[in-house]
């Protein structure tokens, strides 16, 4: 311990404050947080990505985060736009993003 008597220990972060969940209606996904921190800085491209990025800002760490369909089908579209301005694609994107992308593609698909 140091001469002033403080304990200089870090405390790790629990794991699920890492990550995010999002609810689509036939399936849940885990983001890690670094994915979260991208999506919304390319959601920052887009007039209409506000709300989204709301969503995705006042989601805690214990529930899912819900997205409308409105929401659902404009997040689609930003991944895609993202997918093609980035090298190698869809796959090219931050951890899990790719699988948001084809969960919400099929989550609309289902709401028709």
């Amino acid at each position: 311990m140091p001469a002033d008597g403080c304990s200089r220990s870090l405390t790790a972060v629990p794991e699920r404050l890492d990550k995010i969940t999002i609810a689509t209606g036939r399936e849940t996904l885990t983001m890690p947080w670094s994915s979260r921190v991208a999506l919304l800085d390319e959601l920052q491209r887009y007039e209409t990505g506000y709300e989204i990025r709301d969503a995705f800002t006042a989601v805690g760490a214990s529930s899912p985060l819900k997205l409308t369909n409105e929401q659902k089908t404009e997040l689609l579209r930003v991944i895609e736009v993202w997918g093609q301005r980035t090298e190698g694609g869809m796959r090219g994107l931050p951890e899990a993003i790719f699988a948001l992308r084809n969960a919400l593609e099929d989550d609309l698909h289902h709401a028709e």
